[in-house]
């Protein structure tokens, strides 16, 4: 319910502080928090309003993406809406009727301060955390989140658990490609648990998030553990680290029956799992 009221507020702005954060990592998709804001400024700038909205991005992380192959292309983007960056700025506390954002800014020598930023708009991303029931079990580390393996996904205490998805400890994107490609490793690995399998298979930390640039173009991030490019499609057809119809097209049009009526229905052909070993199996 609360994107169309997002919506709605993009549409009823006219002038002003437009402001957009992004909360400490983990969070499910680093990549959904700007998708607002490009979407947004695209909107204003085909209004002829972006001269009169002054727009912020205030990210408690470092950096603009956490895979640097891709923050160029999304540079671009944030200078054609020329949006002001702040990074390690965490939003720490709203003033609704006051319409203030206060935010604990982190200096590069690890001193914070509290920095009041006054707006028209705010768009705010929460912290995000395991529900209690994982919190609070056997199952999860001391961070709260299921404590897996994370090539194998089965848990590291508790041989005849897997997990995958959004309350794993995996450092992966938690998208549905994600969750995509895990879910062929569990379950072949359950089986292996059973003893109807005997090679592991294994999950290389595969996630894909679409950045909506500006309305028809998406730039494809898609990497594994520890930021390696992992392309689907070959650079003449979609370039992921360009912005791209064909990239749209696929997200917009392609993704959402192969998740329907394919991945959530068990007829997934393309995400078959990687064996840890090519020993021959029952």
């Amino acid at each position: 319910d609360l994107a169309p009221y997002t919506w709605q507020l993009v549409k009823a702005l006219k002038h002003g502080r437009a402001l957009f954060t992004q909360p400490p990592m983990p969070i499910k998709c680093a990549g959904a928090p700007q998708k607002a804001l490009y979407l947004s400024c695209d909107y204003w700038r085909k209004n002829g309003l972006q001269s009169q909205i002054n727009t912020h991005f205030y990210s408690a992380g470092a950096t603009l993406f956490g895979v640097a192959d891709y923050v160029p292309a999304l540079m671009v983007y944030m200078q054609k809406y020329a949006v002001e960056l702040k990074f390690t700025h965490t939003l720490v506390a709203v003033d609704g009727p006051g319409k203030l954002a206060t935010f604990k800014r982190t200096s590069p020598d690890g001193n914070t301060e509290t920095v009041v930023e006054p707006f028209d708009l705010l768009h705010v991303v929460p912290p995000q955390i395991a529900p209690d029931f994982i919190r609070n079990s056997p199952l999860a580390d001391k961070a709260g989140w299921v404590d897996v393996d994370p090539a194998t996904l089965t848990h590291r205490q508790y041989a005849n658990v897997h997990g995958l998805g959004d309350v794993t400890n995996t450092s992966n994107a938690k998208t549905m490609a994600a969750a995509r490609k895990q879910a062929p490793v569990v379950a072949h690995n359950v089986l292996v648990a059973l003893g109807r399998r005997r090679s592991l298979a294994i999950y290389d930390g595969y996630g894909s998030c679409p950045l909506t640039v500006e309305r028809g173009k998406i730039v494809l991030a898609e990497f594994t553990y520890g930021g390696t490019l992992a392309p689907t499609f070959a650079p003449w057809f979609i370039n992921g680290l360009k912005p791209s119809r064909l990239a749209w097209f696929l997200k917009e049009r392609l993704l959402p029956p192969l998740y329907w009526h394919c991945m959530l229905k068990g007829h997934e052909w393309l995400a078959a799992p990687f064996k840890s070993d090519t020993e021959h199996e029952k």
